[in-house]
């Protein structure tokens, strides 16, 4: 029995399967290599790819979803195959395309022929929100080049390739598509060992070369930049992943500022003159001098740049008119016009219904019809209005009698179907192809490749990520005539990792990572040592001492995470449920789940800087940690072993880091972070344990408690034979300089790290930042345990200790601002 039976149903157009449900001569041996594998192995390379996926940290947001940026991207292990003398067919339809939407672009900016003369109605150009007048008719005419271009196509009834829609504002879907060719390499040997395909290396060396190409300055080493909306956007991964993969620097808008009608991105050390910047955020929001003006996603003055012809894009601002579907009823002629050809690729038939005719057409086939409002940014739902009752129809076409040309109609025809394999079977799926373009001079060079989406079940016409599809890699059969292989890669000549270089956003998102991290793992280790305690007292209820150490060691947890009044409330009855607040409650300022939410946040930043490994960690931590937190009700014990488990992930996470970034690309800056908050935490912890005026069972209780939260009881057991006394724990944990975990070692090591950031000036003075870490050295340093632990008989509060140690807190904070105003206040030079 074949494991395809499932599959052959009626279709338009099957891709594998003729009418005659005989397989398609270029499926035969995708086929053998599937009917050799068997739905078993099918299904475990599925798994691989499923693991390789989530190894790889690849994900999707889709919007209103309750895994939001951590959806994993889902890949089907059968590919969509085309041969290479189709591929050639539908190629030289799409560079016509490109050319054309090309010169339809250069002309709605500038002479305006096509409206005119009446080729192209007036209201579909200035009644469209991506019409941008700000950018009209330019000096360098050059700034009017659809520079990348995707198209969504598919095959209609007929068997023939149709475009469905032109992506020009900022196409997505190159680094998903590189992923997904990756990710099948590594399963393809198994299950297709006959099947030869075109590589995507050729394209992705010419793209790089382009990029590099169109520095207005022509420098040997331009600074070529990806500008991302930031973590929260659908396609952020794919930012990442480009930017990493290219060789690009990863920007968000205030990373940026505008300066003698140049674009500058404001590194450690001063500015730096961007030359070409590939645009991932909508037209609309680039620049809120002079387009919306409560954007915070864009650069102000960023289009007066571009009107100086200081600085090249991808895409342009004010392409994106070029997705105007409204256009599409005219295209024909547009062709006709503009290159006096007739297009090779077929559109669906579509109708603008700002023409009366039009209208009265749509309005009365309504019933048949697909309906779009011409404008993508409105966000608006397809109305498929075939499936409305009607009501639903009696009020869509009032919508459209009220504003008739902000809409279209369009025939609806099913999309080809291609095998996917889902939930132990094959069966069809609708399928669309993002192919991808660049231009290159004068020609534009087409993908041997491309994303394929298929939709969410066998019924569905809906093809999109959003609601839940799929994807595919496209395979052009045939063998490549010139081999590249990694030769792409080993080119780093406008890679510059110099740490001066670094965007002030990412070294602040650096340092504040490492000191969330480190706040993180000192909370959990608190929390997890006085639930302990407390699980003590609940054993043994006439231990007094012991309900006193617990007091005293809850209220040093109030102080830590300054969530007060904490345990500082004597009215307080509840103080299981307080630690659970203090574990749980991401919205409340100090939590551990507040430190783990913003660093959540700070991770995503910088992703594209970690190793998989190292991000792996960090997903399989948040997946853990989320279960936990949705169980209600728990013991002790539980709390105990999940902040176990926590503090394992978070080391593990923390010690990978160290492997992954380089100094270079602002690891200094993260280890600045860790030192200033481990420092203040101990600092915290010594004024709250070893401040206070104790009886000796007491004082000893406190100091084992004080040395076993801080995970130095074994360390200090090994330097010190003899019991646990208070001069001795201060000495190991102040000025003990061969501790790595002691105040001086740290600030050592703190000083050390601030004198590699660099630096506007060559004195040999010390800078703002790190004076008050050379007082603080200075004091630790000069600093006598006997002295600080003088106490009179009726005082209760060691005054010189704690007067000393909130110097020495007040002085890293002073550091903290330094830095901040020095390096992350993103001024304006």
């Amino acid at each position: 029995m074949s494991i395809f039976d499932s599959c052959r149903l009626e279709s338009s157009f099957d891709e594998m399967f003729d009418n005659e449900c005989n397989i398609r001569p270029h499926w035969k041996d995708i086929i053998a290599g599937l009917e050799n594998a068997g739905i078993k192995q099918l299904e475990q390379k599925q798994l691989e790819i499923d693991w390789r996926l989530e190894d790889n940290g690849v994900t999707y947001n889709i919007y209103n979803d309750p895994e939001g940026n951590n959806r994993r991207w889902n890949l089907d292990p059968i590919p969509l195959v085309i041969t290479s003398q189709e591929w050639e067919e539908v190629s030289k339809g799409l560079r016509q395309r490109a050319k054309l939407l090309n010169l339809i672009f250069k002309d709605l900016y500038t002479e305006q022929r096509l409206i005119k003369e009446g080729i192209v109605p007036a209201e579909i150009v200035f009644g469209h929100k991506s019409f941008i007048p700000e950018v009209f008719n330019f000096k360098n005419k050059d700034y009017y080049s659809l520079r990348f271009y995707a198209s969504d196509i598919s095959r209609g009834p007929d068997g023939k390739f149709w475009v469905i829609n032109d992506r020009t504002q900022s196409p997505s879907g190159l680094g998903y598509a590189i992923e997904n060719r990756l990710t099948m390499n590594s399963i393809s040997n198994d299950l297709y060992p006959n099947v030869e395909i075109k590589k995507m290396a050729k394209f992705i060396e010419g793209y790089k070369n382009m990029l590099k190409s169109l520095s207005p300055s022509n420098q040997e080493n331009p600074l070529i930049a990806l500008l991302t909306p930031g973590p929260l956007n659908e396609t952020y991964f794919e930012h990442s992943y480009l930017s990493s993969y290219l060789d690009l620097t990863l920007v968000q808008g205030e990373d940026l500022l505008v300066k003698n009608n140049h674009l500058w991105l404001k590194s450690l050390k001063g500015l730096r003159r961007v030359d070409t910047l590939i645009r991932r955020v909508d037209a609309q929001y680039c620049d809120p001098l002079e387009l919306k003006n409560n954007s915070h996603l864009g650069v102000a003055g960023l289009v007066n740049v571009m009107r100086e012809d200081n600085l090249s894009m991808i895409n342009p601002i004010g392409v994106g008119i070029l997705e105007n579907i409204g256009l599409n009823p005219f295209m024909k002629n547009i062709a006709k016009f503009l290159l006096d050809e007739e297009l090779l690729l077929p559109q669906i038939a579509t109708w603008w219904c700002g023409q009366k005719k039009e209208l009265d057409f749509v309005l009365e086939n309504l019933k048949n019809l697909i309906v779009k409002k011409i404008d993508r940014t409105d966000n608006i739902e397809v109305y498929f209005a075939n499936k409305f009752d009607e009501e639903q129809l009696l009020e869509l076409s009032e919508k459209i009698k009220k504003n008739p040309h902000y809409y279209v109609g369009q025939e609806i025809i099913d999309f080809s179907t291609t095998p996917s394999y889902s939930k132990g079977k094959i069966e069809p799926r609708n399928t669309v192809i993002r192919a991808f373009s660049y231009l290159d001079e004068d020609d534009y060079q087409v993908l041997q490749g491309g994303l394929i989406r298929v939709s969410p079940s066998k019924d569905s016409l809906v093809v999109s990520n959003q609601k839940g599809g799929a994807s595919k890699d496209l395979w052009i059969l045939g063998k490549d005539e010139d081999f590249i292989g990694n030769n792409i890669f080993k080119n780093r000549a406008f890679f510059d990792s110099r740490l001066e270089n670094i965007s002030t956003k990412r070294a602040e998102n650096l340092f504040w990572m490492g000191r969330y991290l480190s706040r993180a793992i000192t909370t959990a280790r608190m929390i997890r040592f006085n639930l302990k305690s407390m699980l003590n007292i609940n054993r043994y209820d006439d231990n007094t001492n012991s309900k006193q150490t617990t007091k005293i060691l809850n209220t040093a947890l109030t102080h830590l995470t300054m969530c007060y009044p904490g345990f500082l409330d004597e009215e307080l009855k509840q103080p299981l449920a307080e630690i659970i607040s203090l574990i749980k409650d991401k919205n409340r300022v100090g939590s551990l789940s507040f430190s783990l939410s913003l660093l959540s946040n700070l991770n995503a930043s910088v992703k594209n800087l970690l190793t998989m490994e190292a991000w792996r960690i960090y997903e399989k931590m948040q997946k853990e940690w989320n279960n936990y937190n949705k169980r209600e009700v728990l013991s002790y014990k539980d709390h105990i072993n999940e902040l176990d488990k926590l503090l394992i992930y978070l080391m593990a996470y923390k010690e990978l880091i160290d492997e992954s970034i380089f100094k270079e690309q602002g690891l200094i800056l993260y280890d600045i972070g860790c030192k200033i908050e481990i420092s203040q935490l101990l600092i915290s912890k010594l004024r709250s344990l070893l401040t206070l005026k104790l009886d000796k069972l007491l004082e000893y209780d406190v100091l084992d408690s004080m040395l076993n939260s801080y995970e130095s009881y074994n360390s200090y057991r090994a330097y010190y034979k003899s019991s646990l006394d208070l001069k001795n724990v201060l000495d190991f944990l102040l000025f003990n300089t061969k501790y790595p975990k002691s105040l001086i070692y740290i600030i050592t090591q703190l000083l050390e790290d601030l004198k590699e950031l660099p630096k506007n000036s060559h004195s040999s003075r010390l800078s703002n930042f790190e004076e008050p870490v050379f007082k603080a050295f200075s004091m630790i340093t000069l600093a006598n345990s006997n002295k600080l632990l003088e106490i009179k008989e009726d005082e209760f509060i060691y005054k010189e200790l704690e007067n000393f140690l909130s110097i020495i807190s007040d002085l890293l904070s002073k550091t903290s601002e330094e830095l901040t105003k020095t390096y992350f206040s993103h001024y304006n030079e």
